[in-house]
């Protein structure tokens, strides 16, 4: 080239520098300063000084500084090449912001001594920028794909597996190598193959590029052991290097099923003892108001009758002192009938001081058959001809700590509002029977606390209680008679009693069925707990298979005989009344026994249910539960078979011995 195209040539040079965004630096050793360009100090900003290689390394970014040094102390080594080429990180003197730079440059050598050093640099900081954060998403794929659960699949144009990650393995039973570079079709089922290689060709050239979980339906998967299941699949399509690459998401429906399913089992369950919960927290918020009410009536009626005894006390005195000066036996009668009124104004107060806690019960170790027993005469004679007197007493009562006198004034009140709930004749049943309450346990909505009882039961076949009384039963001067004929202590004062002896009162009650009065007074000695009682062994029957159809119209009462139920070992199903029942019964394909209250809402009772099975389904057996006693019970269908009935309320032993009996007597059941 002509001297004469050298400027030109340089001239090119510039403009190419320029273009590129290409600095030339320099590095001369006498003054060890380094130079730069106008192309370089856009790129490096403004120094305070002239820059030296001390200053100017002082700028290089702290992760970086080793290998600037490194690549340094290289390029000025005699007998080497002499070449530094380098990409770092310099934070800028002039606003401290961060740059990569991209250097280059050769090294002159005189004597074996570097003099001076030329090159050139660029500003590359978007390009590492864009690197890192491709190098990132990419390590990310990477870690989602890697911990997937679901399998993640690619494959080129050709439908040869070029990705296989672990959820792949895991629900495959493949590992990677052994499927990378083959047909997609070794995971597929034969008869699927086809079917799934059409439309890969059809997406192939679709305006869609993906489709998403559940769009295409369901497919089918072949696991390494051959098994089939089915599956869900989102696939998408990309284009690379003018090549297809396919990526399918594939999860496996079986597992989401029965993942879904436990999950609507928990919800149920959370939401039913839920409602359990909020059950019992009314039913605690009403006693707590019941007791609260009691106890305010009971302050109330403590001081009338103390102040009351008081007036007795001076009425009777001086009733004595008249008796001395009257010698007319027609005065002395009118005399009489007045001790009479006091005596009774007197045992009023008894009741009142005893429902109000008031009065010292006097406490001793009692036998209630002998004081069932010892009443018996005395309750023919208050009931009158029309009513008759049964019991059915435990053959070896515990002993209760009691006073006798308020025990017997407990039962002749119950014998007498049940004569009164009969004025047409009926049936007076008075029941003993040990009871082990081995977890607190609600009977007739009544909480009785775990322990060893013996219960007294006073039923009737009279007109029975309504709701609106049941609720206010025990609340003092509260009665349904008419005026004069009732103080409306009699069964408050047995309530007192009770609760004083710390024991508890439950009711049962229908409308024209009758009423129960169950009375829990505590054993005197207790002793090792339920398990002393060979009724309550650990050792319980359990279920051989069977299912059973429990039909009780109380939510609380059906959850908690569910649960021992199924403990136990039983399929069970539920109906809330007898109309649910029969068509239960018409729709289920197998049921062994049937379990149903007897006294229920919507039209049926348990009697009705077991006469239908009777007639409908004979093989099928019938187990009856109720708080009231088989002798209430059974006067409305007298002559005619009828199953067991399961005293309420029971524990889940007793339950257990129960359905074993009714399963296990006569012929196999017939399952329908």
């Amino acid at each position: 080239m002509s001297s004469s195209g050298l400027p030109e040539t340089t001239e090119l040079v510039q403009l190419a520098l320029h273009a590129g965004k290409i600095g030339c630096w320099g590095w001369r050793a006498d003054t060890g300063v380094v130079s730069w360009d106008g192309n370089a100090a856009n790129t490096l900003g403004v120094w305070p000084a002239a820059p030296t290689v001390e200053s100017f390394s002082a700028a290089v970014h702290p992760d970086d500084y080793a290998a600037w040094q490194d690549a340094w102390r290289k390029t000025l080594e005699p007998g080497g090449d002499g070449l530094f080429d380098l990409e770092f990180r310099l934070i800028r003197p002039c606003d401290g912001g961060l740059r990569w730079i991209a250097a280059i440059g050769r090294a002159e050598f005189r004597e074996d001594k570097a003099v001076r050093i030329v090159g050139v640099m660029r500003d590359v900081t978007e390009r590492r920028t864009a690197s890192l954060a491709h190098e990132e998403a990419a390590s990310l794929l990477a870690g989602i794909v890697s911990i997937a659960a679901d399998a993640i699949i690619s494959i080129d144009e050709h439908q040869l597996i070029t990705m296989f990650n672990d959820g792949a393995e895991v629900i495959f039973g493949y590992e990677r190598e052994e499927v990378i570079g083959k047909p997609l079709t070794v995971l597929m089922p034969q008869h699927f193959q086809a079917a799934h290689s059409d439309h890969v060709r059809t997406f192939a050239t679709a305006e869609v590029q993906a489709r998403r979980m559940g769009e295409r339906g369901e497919i089918l998967g072949r696991r390494k052991s051959g098994e089939a299941f089915a599956a869900e699949a989102s696939i998408s399509r990309v284009q690379v290097g003018g090549r297809r690459i396919y990526t399918a998401v594939l999860r496996d429906i079986s597992e989401r099923k029965q993942s879904q399913a436990l999950l609507e089992q928990r919800v149920a369950d959370a939401t039913r003892n839920l409602r359990l919960e909020m059950a019992r927290r009314e039913e605690a918020q009403a006693q707590l108001v019941r007791t609260q009410r009691m106890e305010a009536f009971g302050q109330l009626t403590g001081g009338i009758a103390h102040d009351f005894n008081n007036l007795l006390t001076v009425i009777i005195g001086n009733l004595e002192l008249l008796e001395m000066r009257l010698q007319d036996e027609k005065s002395r009668t009118l005399l009489q009938r007045a001790y009479d009124a006091a005596g009774m104004g007197s045992r009023l107060t008894a009741r009142l001081l005893t429902f109000a806690r008031r009065r010292a019960l006097v406490a001793a170790p009692l036998n209630l058959n002998e004081i069932v027993i010892g009443m018996a005469e005395i309750l023919e004679r208050s009931l009158g001809e029309q009513i008759t007197l049964a019991t059915s007493l435990e053959a070896a009562p515990w002993t209760v700590i009691a006073d006798a006198s308020e025990v017997e004034n407990a039962i002749l009140n119950l014998a007498i509002n049940a004569r009164d709930a009969m004025p047409g004749g009926g049936k007076l049943i008075i029941e003993t029977a040990n009871m082990i309450i081995d977890a607190d346990r609600i009977d007739a909505g009544v909480l009785v606390s775990a322990g060893r009882y013996v219960r007294l039961s006073v039923s009737d076949t009279g007109c029975g209680m309504s709701e609106d009384v049941l609720r206010h039963a025990f609340e003092p001067f509260f009665t349904t008679k008419e005026i004069g004929k009732g103080t409306g202590l009699g069964l408050s004062s047995v309530y007192g009693f009770v609760q004083q002896a710390r024991g508890a009162v439950a009711l049962y009650s229908e409308i024209g069925l009758g009423t129960t009065v169950n009375i829990y007074l505590p054993q005197a000695e207790r002793g090792n707990g339920a398990t002393a009682d060979s009724r309550e062994s650990d050792t319980k029957p359990r279920a051989n298979g069977e299912r059973i159809l429990l039909v009780e119209d109380n939510a609380e009462v059906r959850e908690v005989v569910r649960g021992h139920l199924e403990t136990l070992g039983y399929v069970v199903s539920s109906a809330a009344n007898g109309p649910e029942a029969l068509q239960a019964l018409a729709e289920r394909d197998r049921i062994d026994l049937v379990l149903s209250d007897v006294v229920m809402a919507g039209g049926m009772s348990g009697f009705d249910v077991a006469r239908w099975v009777q007639t409908n389904a004979p093989g099928l057996r019938v187990l009856l539960a109720s708080g009231y006693p088989d002798a209430v019970l059974r006067s409305e269908v007298p002559g005619r078979p009828q199953p067991e009935i399961l005293r309420k309320p029971f524990s889940r032993s007793e339950l257990a011995r129960a359905l074993r009996r009714a399963l296990d007597a006569g012929n196999p059941v017939r399952s329908f």
